[in-house]
């Protein structure tokens, strides 16, 4: 059997381009890139006034003059001015921390820097541009916390009594160390049970010492007038081998 030979392709099968009747299709260009402006930022309005840490605030735009202008920094897009009631001074009041539910830091207005600073650390605003980065930078525990701590700013003064007597029963009976309540990670787990325990928390060993010295004081008092008051003569018997001598004084102090 003999190899096959490759046949060529007959004149009929070939096909013939007419290169100079091509004409160059137009190179796609791309279209540019639309910038898209941030849409505006709307909040909801802030009240005429309000009060933290006992003192008033009032809205600047209130009491200004029909002439008074808004700044033209970028920072007035995210905040407005308050005038103190203590002191007449302005401070700059927040809508982002209030959006997050922040306690407001209402730093006095002699400046931008210090308010910069803040848009950016707290809330990822870029200084230069005024334009809200994407994206957040993970809080610690303690900061998350006390951004939480203001959705529940209006504590029950019975309650702040409640976890006071609460805490020092503990502290007491359990013989903790008042330097303890210092410790970073009891706070965070206080506050994480209710960030609203940041603003009625002691920051210092010396402040719940003082808490417990009072509760002493008073129960003693309590006792006392409890023992005058009743109807029959009460007896107290002890074993003077085995009780220590801060009892018996204690015992006495009652008499």
């Amino acid at each position: 059997m003999e190899p096959s030979t490759p046949t060529s392709p007959s004149p009929s099968n070939i096909i013939r381009l007419d290169l100079t009747s091509l004409t160059p299709s137009p190179i796609p260009t791309s279209s540019p890139t639309p910038i898209l402006s941030p849409t505006p930022i709307q909040y909801h309005e802030s009240p005429d006034e309000f009060v933290q840490g006992g003192i008033t605030y009032v809205k600047r735009a209130i009491i200004a003059r029909k002439d008074f202008r808004q700044g033209t920094s970028h920072i007035w897009k995210y905040g407005l001015q308050y005038i103190r009631d203590s002191d007449k001074k302005e401070v700059y009041y927040c809508h982002e921390c209030r959006v997050g539910k922040s306690k407001q830091e209402l730093f006095v207005i002699n400046g931008t820097s210090r308010i910069r600073n803040h848009l950016e650390q707290k809330h990822q605003i870029d200084p230069q541009s005024g334009i809200k980065r994407k994206g957040s930078v993970r809080k610690s525990i303690i900061d998350q916390q006390k951004d939480g701590a203001a959705s529940s700013i209006f504590f029950w003064k019975e309650s702040v009594e409640k976890f006071k007597e609460l805490l020092i029963r503990w502290i007491v009976y359990c013989h903790i160390a008042f330097f303890q309540l210092e410790n970073q990670y009891f706070r965070e787990l206080l506050l994480f049970l209710n960030p609203a325990l940041l603003n009625h928390l002691p920051k210092a060993a010396k402040t719940i010492r003082s808490w417990v010295m009072n509760a002493f004081i008073s129960k003693k008092q309590q006792l006392r007038e409890d023992l005058h008051h009743s109807r029959s003569r009460i007896s107290i018997s002890f074993d003077l081998w085995t009780l220590d001598s801060a009892t018996i004084n204690s015992i006495r102090s009652l008499s």
